[in-house]
């Protein structure tokens, strides 16, 4: 074996493209990833010519590819939602799998690609021109049209017929859509024929009712009908599953078993809540991520090879980033003292990892601070808390199963480990939960230009790691910081122990 894969990323976020590389790292492998230059920007798609180029060229060092198809398309997840490519055109560049796969039929290939989203707002940086003046209204009509399908109720088909959205739009729109449907329907039948060996279809920001989830139904009633169900997973999230393949590869390209996991929660209710952006109770979305990583929950702490402790808001998950709903996460159905005293005891005798999802986009301040001062964040087999929970979750399972297996077989990986749990500390509670918020009260971000506001981002973000440091006595710096999309939501940096 090369011990070494190939990835084309969703973009090229650090979160996308960087942190597969270098989880990968921790279990002994190298992942290999065009150039970050040809990976697009935000609607600006990425270079699929030179992506199909690559793919050929790559393929003979490589034992097995993680193949984003929204990239392989369309030229990314966001350009996916934008692009004029026809039905036709889509299919074509679809073969390039089965190219490949005839050429190397040994080499194992797993692909993802999403349901397309659909957002409740008026913002149109991530979607078509028209969501800023019909964003809303589109999201009313996906979710109350599929809900009055669901139940009947007269009040979501009310709510339909009093929408006021221009035709030509909502037939584009909707076209769109099916445009992308009917290319995730071929996928299936790439399964069927054994061209990919596993295929997930990640839910990207999703409700309890909508046209991504009408369509997340259909999905699923094919891979049951087919018998596909331990090779195509349908489940929230989206940025963490190349991370997530990238582990459930590298386990089977070892011959190894995956660690079992035992999960554990702050409060009891919150498990069973839905976290905000996904259709589905925490505690399923805890067992869909730990099973597309190749493993299983199981029934008891002795059983377990992983702990899993997960942070669960009280009533109701908050949203750090856009400051919604955050009066729901500090309430007495959860009792955080006695989580991270059980994470003290099960650290004596267990790996123990930590997923936060008790916010949406950034870690809950009220645990980090008593967590930091009872556990060494550095004795952790994970350590996540950002975006949404189906992200957090992820890369969570992602980092525990591989330093698992490094552990197993005695790598010297244990710094790359480390590095990792600093580098989610620094940008999902730093960044996340502190200087995020901090900058977007001294500065106005649209009307700011790109030097001012990195200069800003990088003083808070480097006097809150200072601070941290003083605190936690960890020994890193933090370099290289940027803006991969030019604004604050998300934040690059190179972090050196």
């Amino acid at each position: 074996m090369n011990c070494k894969l190939a990835l084309l990323p969703v973009d090229a976020r650090p979160v996308t493209r960087d942190l597969p590389i270098h989880l990968a790292q921790i279990g002994g492998w190298e992942i290999i990833a065009p150039d970050k230059g040809s990976l697009g920007f935000l609607k600006e798609p990425g270079k699929i010519e030179d992506h199909r180029k690559w793919l050929l060229q790559t393929a003979g060092e490589v034992d097995g590819f993680i193949l984003s198809i929204d990239m392989l398309l369309y030229g990314g997840l966001v350009p996916s939602r934008v692009s004029a490519a026809s039905i036709e055109e889509l299919t074509l560049r679809l073969q390039l799998l089965k190219d490949i796969k005839a050429r190397y039929p040994e080499k194992m290939l797993y692909a993802f690609s999403s349901t397309m989203r659909i957002s409740n707002n008026y913002v149109n940086e991530e979607e078509k021109e028209y969501w800023n003046q019909y964003g809303e209204e589109l999201w009313a009509y996906s979710y109350h049209s599929h809900r009055y399908e669901k139940t009947g109720d007269g009040s979501s088909k009310k709510i339909v017929n009093q929408l006021h959205i221009p035709r030509g739009i909502l037939s584009d729109y909707t076209e769109t859509r099916e445009r992308n449907f009917k290319i995730n329907l071929q996928l299936l039948d790439y399964v069927e024929d054994g061209v990919l060996d596993v295929l997930v279809f990640p839910q990207d920001d999703t409700a309890e009712y909508g046209f991504n989830i009408r369509e997340q139904e259909v999905l699923a009633g094919e891979v049951l009908e087919r018998g596909l169900s331990s090779r195509v997973l349908i489940y929230p999230g989206a940025d963490e599953v190349a991370s997530t393949l990238a582990t459930r590869m590298i386990y089977q390209l070892e011959n190894e078993t995956q660690p079992r996991f035992y999960p554990f929660y702050s409060g009891e209710k919150g498990a069973l809540l839905h976290a905000m952006y996904e259709d589905r109770p925490i505690a399923e979305s805890v067992k869909g991520q730990i099973f597309a990583a190749g493993s299983h929950t199981v029934d008891s702490a002795a059983e377990a090879d992983i702990l899993l402790a997960v942070n669960v808001p009280g009533k109701a998950q908050g949203d750090l980033a856009l400051q919604k709903h955050l009066g729901g996460v500090h309430t007495a159905d959860r009792n955080v003292g006695e989580w991270i005293a059980r994470i003290k005891h099960y650290l004596l005798t267990k790996p123990v990892a930590v997923a936060d999802l008790a916010y949406a986009n950034g870690a809950d301040p009220a645990m980090m601070k008593p967590h930091l001062e009872q556990v060494n964040l550095l004795e952790l087999a994970g350590f996540g808390a950002w975006n949404t929970a189906g992200n957090t979750l992820g890369t969570v399972v992602s980092q525990a199963c591989l330093r698992h297996l490094a552990v197993k077989k005695g790598l010297h990986t244990e710094r790359k480990h480390q590095e990792q749990l600093l580098a989610r500390a620094a940008e999902d509670y730093l960044y996340q939960t502190v200087v995020r918020q901090a900058v977007r009260k001294q500065i106005d971000e649209e009307s700011a230009n790109q030097e001012e506001l990195v200069k800003l981002v990088s003083a808070e973000f480097l006097k809150e790691v200072e601070s941290f440091k003083e605190e936690t006595g960890f020994d890193f710096e933090v370099e290289d910081i940027h803006l991969p999309w030019n604004r604050t939501f998300e934040i690059g940096f190179t972090l050196r122990r």
